[in-house]
């Protein structure tokens, strides 16, 4: 019988453009990510790309 275990899938790099306050975006993510800044800067809209993007593959 075939091993069917499988590691979980990983962005190790991520790009938008116009994406809410970004005109264009991109970032190399490693095993790690912190997001560190002043307040409105765009650390929330940054989660937010991955939070649409789970949205949109999400069953139902």
């Amino acid at each position: 019988m075939p091993d069917i275990r499988q590691s979980p899938t990983r962005i190790t790099y991520a790009s938008a453009k116009n994406w809410k306050n970004f005109t264009v975006s991109a970032a190399q993510l490693e095993q790690r990510v912190f997001l560190v800044g002043p307040n409105a800067v765009g650390k929330s809209n940054f989660l937010d790309l991955f939070r649409f993007l789970r949205d949109i593959v999400s069953i139902g």
